[in-house]
């Protein structure tokens, strides 16, 4: 980082139009898009749930009950997005300038670490593009926390290489807190690159110790215990948090299915790259065909970061360059992304395929790969490891490191050398989806997340009133139930997410427990039961679907969102997916059983029904 004048006017206009088109990119636009739908409906829940409370609030009220609940990963946006709806934001837009707010982070922390390895101002606004451009960033806004944690994993090792090299980023007694404050982050953001980041940093760790010799003593005796009681520290309070240290762990059968597959690594997935689109070299892919879902085959393509990452370790190898120890990274990562066994295009056979359609058979057996990798031992047995189950995340800590030794080659190279600008720009053009329909998906998330707004949100606030206690029948992972009660101010049982869903159960009531699967006849004693009980006020019998609908509002042949042929597709193989209409014949005559009983009302309405034990009723029993 040797200039030391000041900006100039084009390196300014070029950072201003670098992160304002990684913004537009990225849907991070609030009064214009937003990134997702569905993980931002669940994740805002929490958000405003914070936001109905005191300042200092971190659980939620409104859901999930009896218990305050803990949101199970995420908090590091849910809180910054509740602090953005006290301002008076909508929510859908206050989720986009959360994730601004981050993607900025994740940025600029791209572009110091280029600084650090002293490529020009230009050349590092450009290699924080590139980062940014990752199709494992953006084909992850689905999964809202883990699209920005990936993204933040630049900010990760800016920090730790602040740590273990002394960059000239702070001080040293404020790398000691910043590492800390990275670990907090991390683990509060998502699961998976928490890991990544211990794994990663403990590896370039070890590098350092084995090659520095000179700055071994300050590595052995500051910046070791600083990694390992930081790293212990924001784990610790990561379970204080949630109460509890481990999650059910999944059967290898799933590390085997969510692995990644090579050539989903070398030849990107048709409807998502739109230069590769062009000239014909994308495949179509599904859950029809593939084990996994989709995010596995839809996030991989990394061959061009790979062949640039892998040229620009041969161009500085000699150099002792700390390139070495991102090589390490990458094949670490890559290596524990494949899962336990080897898989080239492997695909169901044709009787699984029949016989367990799409996501029935998601899960793969050992015998339908290659071989065994030698991972399974380290995912069944591991703390942190074993939670990876979704194996191909794994290569985002790989592609991280691939990028940053193009980076490492564009510092080291000769101030005018094309050959690494060259290559960034390439990476950057061959990531860019197709823009056009990108930009209809994010502006289409917005909208559909002001319709559940009119749609649903001022209907239900009609039929429930504030404080009112509410039970969805039949429950499930109910991700809209987080956003509509704090959005209204009723409070539920239900709740979304696996996680929090189990931890929720452990203290529901019985006739609550035993209200999932279908809603039929049988259910109906149940409903009363629980009014009876005055475990709830109101039972909510919605005819959208509680999970489905708030990631495509209101179902597949309603929604007003332009969807692909590809992405029509696999909405539509989602089973149970209705539409409302289609759902409220098929619960007609469970409805009218429910009206015909003499102690409750039955108030019915195009999206839900609510039932209620009769007024006079209730007043008896509110005396009493």
């Amino acid at each position: 980082m040797s200039e030391v004048d000041n900006w100039t006017a084009r390196q300014k206009a070029f950072a201003i139009l670098a992160i304002g088109l990684t913004l537009f990119f990225h849907g991070a636009v609030p009064f214009l898009m937003t990134p997702t739908l569905g993980q931002a409906v669940w994740t805002t829940g929490f958000a405003k749930s914070f936001a109905n409370g005191p300042l200092y609030s971190i659980y939620a009220h409104d859901f999930g009950l009896p218990k305050p609940a803990a949101i199970a990963f995420g908090l590091a946006g849910a809180l910054p997005e509740s602090w953005l709806i006290r301002l008076g934001l909508r929510p859908s837009d206050a989720y986009a300038g959360m994730v601004a707010l981050w993607f900025m982070v994740a940025f600029c922390s791209a572009y110091l670490i280029s600084r650090a390895f002293e490529a020009s101002r230009s050349v590092s606004i450009l290699g924080a593009m590139t980062w940014m451009s990752m199709p494992t960033i953006w084909a992850h806004s689905g999964y809202s926390m883990l699209s920005l944690g990936i993204a933040l994993l630049p900010f990760y090792f800016l920090v730790s290489l602040n740590l273990f090299q002394r960059l000239p980023v702070s001080g040293p007694k404020s790398s000691v807190f910043l590492h800390f404050g990275a670990s907090l982050v991390s683990v509060f953001m998502d699961g998976y690159t928490f890991v990544m980041f211990a794994a990663g940093s403990s590896i370039l760790l070890c590098y350092f110790l084995l090659t520095d010799i000179s700055n071994r003593r300050y590595l052995i005796t500051i910046a070791l215990p600083v990694q390992i009681s930081s790293l212990y520290l924001a784990y610790l309070a990561y379970t204080t948090y949630v109460g509890k240290g481990q999650f059910e762990t999944s059967p290898i059968d799933f590390f085997r299915g969510w692995g990644l597959d090579l050539s989903f690594i070398a030849v990107p997935t048709k409807g998502f790259h739109w230069f590769l689109d062009f000239l014909g070299v994308s495949v179509p892919r599904t859950d029809a065909v593939y084990f996994g879902d989709a995010s596995v085959w839809r996030t991989t393509f990394s061959l061009p970061v790979i062949l640039a990452g892998l040229f620009a370790w041969w161009q500085v190898r000699r150099k002792r360059s700390v390139a070495t120890g991102f090589l390490a990274m990458a094949i670490v990562g890559f290596f524990m992304a494949l899962g336990p066994t080897l898989k080239i295009n492997a695909i169901k056979p044709e009787h699984i395929q029949i016989t367990q359609p799409r996501q029935q058979s998601a899960m793969m057996p050992a015998e339908y790969g290659l071989g065994p990798t030698g991972s399974t031992w380290i995912s069944e047995t591991l703390p942190g490891f074993k939670s990876m189950r979704a194996s191909y995340r794994w290569s985002a800590l790989g592609i991280l490191a691939l990028w940053a030794s193009v980076i490492v080659w564009a510092g080291s190279s000769r101030r005018g050398s094309v050959a690494p600008v060259a290559t960034l720009m390439l990476i950057t053009f061959l990531n860019i989806p197709n823009l056009p329909q990108r930009y209809h998906s994010l502006t289409d998330n917005r909208a559909q997340f002001l319709q559940i707004d009119e749609d649903l949100i001022d209907k239900l606030r009609v039929s429930v009133k504030r404080n009112e206690v509410v039970a969805f029948a039949p429950w499930g992972n109910d991700f809209i139930a987080n956003y509509l009660a704090p959005a209204i101010g009723f409070r539920t049982f239900n709740i979304g997410g696996d996680k929090n869903l189990t931890s929720a159960q452990a203290n529901w009531p019985p006739a609550m427990l035993a209200l999932n699967g279908e809603l039929d006849k049988s259910k109906i004693s149940l409903i009363t039961k629980i009014l009876w009980d005055r475990n709830a006020d109101v039972v909510v019998i919605p005819y959208f679907h509680m999970l489905w609908s708030p990631h495509l509002w209101p179902c597949v042949d309603q929604t007003r969102a332009k969807l692909t042929e590809v992405s029509r597709d696999d909405w539509s193989a989602i089973p149970g997916f209705y539409c409302p209409d289609q759902r409220k014949i098929m619960l007609r005559s469970v409805i009218r059983e429910i009206e015909k009983l003499p102690d409750v009302e039955v108030a019915d309405s195009d999206l839900f029904a609510t039932v209620r034990l009769r007024r006079q009723l209730a007043a008896d029993m509110a005396r009493y």
